[in-house]
This record gives C-alpha cells, sequence and structure tokens, in this order.
C-alpha cells in the first residue's frame, strides 16, 4: 500500500474511531439515564407497598408479605425497607437491615417523596427514597418516615456490563468499518494505480497516450493528459519538420556558394573562394548542429527511461571501426560489467557518437574506452593520444563553434552536443589530459534503479 493510500486509511481509521467513542458515550449515557428511571420507578412502587403496609392507626401489618423478594430478609441481601417513628424514635425495619438503622435525610417537602445516597448496613452505598407521611391516631396524628433502598452496586453491576457489551460491539463494528475502509480505498484507488502505470509506460517511451480502461470519474482526466500528449506530440514534430525544412532550403545556397567557391578558385581568385568555403562550412556546421538537438528527448524529472550502456559502446565502436579513420586506429574497451543507464537510447547512441568520433579525428593511434559503475552511477572514459592540450585551450572545449584547430575538417561542436544530452538527462561531462597525452572525457549517467 503506498504512503497515500495509508495516511487516507489511517484518517478514515482515526474518524471512526472517534464517531464510535462518541456513539459509545452516548449510548452507555442514555443506558445508564435509562437504569435511573427504571431504579426510581422501582423505589417508588416499593414505597408505596409498604405505604400500605401501615394500617390507619399507624400499626405496621404485613410488609414483609408485601414485598415478597427474598432479599428484603436476608442480611445485607441489597434491598431494605425501615419505617420511622418521628415521635417516639421507635423503628421497625426490614430483616436484610438487621439491627442497623438508616441515616437518611429529612425530605424537603411533606408527602413528597425525596431520593438520596445513604450509607448501607455493610457500608456500601444505597440509592433511598423517603417520605414524611401524618396517620391521624387514637390521640395525636403520627408523624412516620418511610424509607425504601437498593444497594447501587446492583445497578452498577448492569451499567458495567452493557458498557463492556457495548464496548465490544462497538471495536467489532470499528473492525468492520476499517476492513470496509481498506476496501473502499482498495477499490476507489486502484483505476489510479493502472493510470500511474500508463503514465510509467508514456514516460519510458513505450506508448505514445495512456492506454487502459478507466472509470467514468477518472476519463475526463485520462482524455486531458492524452490531449496534452497529442498536442506536445504534435509541437515537437512541427519544430523538427521546420528545421528539417531549413536544412533542405539551405542546400540550395549552400551548393551555390560551393559551386561559386570553386569557380573563383578555378580563376584564380583563391583568398574569396576561401572566404566562401569558410562560410558554408561554418553554415553546415550550425544546421547539423541545430538538427542533431533537435532530435533530442527532453525529459522531465518523472521520466524513467533505460538503455544498455555497454550494448551502445560495443555498436558504436563497431561502426567506428569501418569508417576511413576508424580502420586506422586501435580500440582498447575495459568494460566491467553489464549496466542500464536513466537515457533514452537514441540520446545515447547520440552522445556515444559525437565522443568517439572527437577522439577518432585526433587520435594518432589508438582509442581507449573503459566502463564501471560508481555508485548509482555508471561512468566511462574516453581518451586518445593525439596532441596534448593546454589547460585554456581545454577550457573552452565544448563552447558552441570553438575549434581548437581550425585546419581539420569536423563541425567543432561535438562536446557541445555531449554537454546538451548530459544536461537533459542528470548526466556530467569531465574534460582532462589523457595517460596517452591526448583529450580525456569522463561522463557519468545514472543508473536505471534496481540494476
Amino acid at each position: 500500500m503506498s504512503g497515500h493510500s495509508l495516511r487516507l486509511l489511517l484518517g478514515a481509521g482515526a474518524w471512526i474511531a472517534v464517531a464510535l467513542l462518541l456513539a459509545g458515550t452516548a449510548i452507555v449515557f442514555i443506558f445508564s439515564a435509562s437504569v435511573a428511571r427504571d431504579r426510581h420507578e422501582d423505589l417508588l412502587v416499593r414505597l408505596d407497598r409498604v405505604l400500605t403496609g401501615v394500617s390507619a392507626d399507624g400499626a405496621l401489618l404485613a410488609i414483609s408479605r408485601r414485598l415478597a423478594d427474598p432479599r428484603y430478609d436476608t442480611p445485607a441481601g441489597g434491598l431494605y425497607w425501615q419505617v420511622l417513628d418521628l415521635a417516639s424514635g421507635e423503628a421497625e425495619r426490614s430483616r436484610s437491615l438487621w439491627d442497623t438503622g438508616l441515616e437518611v435525610p429529612a425530605p424537603p417537602a411533606q408527602s413528597a417523596p425525596a431520593f438520596a445516597t445513604v450509607a448501607g448496613p455493610a457500608g456500601q452505598l444505597l440509592d433511598a427514597l423517603t417520605q414524611d407521611v401524618t396517620l391521624p391516631g387514637a390521640g395525636e396524628p403520627r408523624q412516620l418516615r418511610v424509607t425504601v433502598a437498593e444497594d447501587s452496586a446492583i445497578r452498577g453491576r448492569d451499567i458495567r456490563s452493557f458498557t463492556l457489551d457495548i464496548g465490544m460491539a462497538l471495536a467489532a463494528l470499528g473492525v468492520a468499518l476499517l476492513l470496509a475502509g481498506w476496501l473502499t480505498v482498495h477499490l476507489g484507488l486502484r483505476p489510479l494505480a493502472s493510470l500511474r502505470g500508463a503514465l510509467e509506460a508514456v514516460t519510458a517511451g513505450r506508448s505514445g497516450t495512456l492506454e487502459g480502461s478507466y472509470p467514468k470519474e477518472v476519463l475526463p482526466l485520462v482524455d486531458e493528459v492524452n490531449a496534452l500528449l497529442a498536442g506536445h506530440e504534435r509541437s515537437i514534430g512541427f519544430a523538427r519538420a521546420r528545421a528539417d525544412d531549413l536544412a533542405h532550403g539551405l542546400k540550395t545556397p549552400l551548393a551555390v556558394l560551393s559551386a561559386t567557391a570553386a569557380r573563383l578558385r578555378a580563376a584564380g581568385d583563391v583568398a574569396n573562394a576561401d572566404v566562401l568555403d569558410m562560410l558554408g562550412d561554418e553554415m553546415v556546421q550550425r544546421v547539423d548542429y541545430q538538427l542533431r538537438l533537435a532530435q533530442l528527448r527532453v525529459r522531465s524529472g518523472e521520466h524513467t527511461l533505460s538503455a544498455s550502456l555497454d550494448e551502445a559502446l560495443l555498436r558504436s565502436v563497431s561502426v567506428l571501426r569501418r569508417t576511413g579513420r576508424g580502420e586506422e586506429l586501435f580500440f582498447t574497451l575495459d568494460i566491467d560489467a553489464k549496466m542500464t543507464v536513466d537515457m533514452d537510447p537514441h540520446d545515447l547512441m547520440e552522445l556515444i557518437g559525437v565522443l568517439l568520433e572527437n577522439s577518432a579525428q585526433w587520435a594518432n593511434s589508438e582509442v581507449r574506452i573503459s566502463c564501471r559503475i560508481d555508485g548509482g552511477l555508471a561512468v566511462f572514459e574516453v581518451s586518445d593520444d593525439g596532441p596534448g592540450m593546454t589547460d585554456a585551450q581545454i577550457a573552452l572545449l565544448g563552447e558552441r563553434g570553438k575549434r581548437l584547430d581550425e585546419t581539420r575538417s569536423g563541425t567543432g561542436f561535438g562536446i557541445a552536443i555531449a554537454r546538451e544530452i548530459l544536461n537533459l538527462n542528470g548526466g556530467t561531462l569531465e574534460l582532462g589530459r589523457a595517460e596517452a597525452g591526448g583529450l580525456g572525457v569522463k561522463v557519468r549517467i545514472p543508473l536505471v534503479k534496481g540494476h
């Protein structure tokens, strides 16, 4: 799972946890309130039963029989009742209280029951309901304080048990929702994974458009990207076509210049013929330079390309050996291993070609080529045994149109083209003196990840 998908799932999981926690808290609160209402109603019913057990003259009748729950007869059984004569202090109580009386506060209003929490016979907390009643007697009316009570732990156990049950249920629901969220993210992002693969195919040059079937929500994006790619290719094709047209359009004027120079030279005007030849050569060099740059592939930082460096070197040397100049030279190759670099194959062949052609042009008898891996980079060096150069001359190499020796033929743009190619592909080029005396060129190119 990608980092973005994991963050999305973690975010959903956090919101699910918060929602379930709030829901669980609300459910437990509602349940607790319902339990409290049931307890209050139960105490009211028990209080009425105790009151109906008191005769008109204040004598206690069959209260225990009216409250048939056995916990009233069990010491500290959890259910209790008490009738207190306020005048005499005498009290009648359930056997569950044994010989312990309940200390309850006076109700705030006559004949209205009041709820309170009091201490029980075993030190536990009791939920008590108390009401003061006045009963007429043979003499003065009797003031009685009637109390019924229940152990708070009875309802507390119900609440704790319910809280545990609802917690387990909500935890199971949370896991189910998290799995559902993961499935939703997985299925929802699957088209984007396919889209990413299609984009990688485009950046790697294996495809010119985004191909495949996508849901309707993604189709507008795919259509827009394909339109941009098509427009980009049309722009590149148009630019290359205009460059080719320009080159073909200049062929006739260049041919006229060459013919004019030949006629002048035949007529003895060597100076003007040389000027025309120089102008013609300069125009040919610049046209060739621009045409070769127009064929390079412009890349973004997301492009991932691949080309075999060792195969490109062997193929280029094999071709160069068949040329007139290549037949006169001895080529030495030292390649450590197979290596695949992050570069368009066409650009790599162009890079190696201009460097080998430059070395072959200046070498006396030998061109040396070595290739090795240095960390995440492929490093190859090209050197020759040509004439030596000063530091100032080496500094001029690669400047557009600068040639160290104007007496030799050539475009003078080989090193400049090599720098342009490496700048587009994240590589570097170093120039220096070779051990054999000529020019030494060291090139570093990023390797394809995983190679």
